[in-house]
């Protein structure tokens, strides 16, 4: 798979994970009060969740820049799986979403540490 290819895909899986991610970190943020400083809980909850759905795509970033085609291939899965996670939960909350959600950012984050040590060696 050539270079173009993958930076395509990776901006699709940019957008198919950022959507659910912002619509869960918005309502997040429905029960803050007006004026509340932006360094309160509820902003640090909204921001987590912004962080925590994007380790998937800097691994993918990652495995782009550095050419490793199989941690862009296990990235990806990864990422399908987050996006569904995130689909199930913002959109219909069932039971199973959360469980894909935390199994898929466990897998990001492994895969995220991986990868960084890939890059020093």
């Amino acid at each position: 798979m050539n270079k173009p290819v993958q930076w395509i895909i990776w901006v699709v899986a940019l957008v198919a994970i950022n959507i659910p991610t912002i619509l869960i970190a918005s309502f997040s943020l429905f029960g803050t009060a007006e004026g509340t400083s932006i360094f309160s809980v509820d902003y640090l909850i909204a921001a987590g969740i912004l962080l925590l759905g994007n380790i998937i795509i800097l691994q993918l970033f990652l495995a782009i820049r550095k050419n490793r085609y199989q941690a862009f291939v296990y990235g990806l899965s990864v990422a399908v799986a987050q996006a569904i996670g995130f689909y199930l939960i913002g959109m219909f909350y069932f039971k199973v979403g959360p469980i894909i959600l935390g199994a898929s950012i466990l897998l990001a984050i492994s895969l995220l540490i991986k990868e960084i040590k890939y890059r020093s060696q």
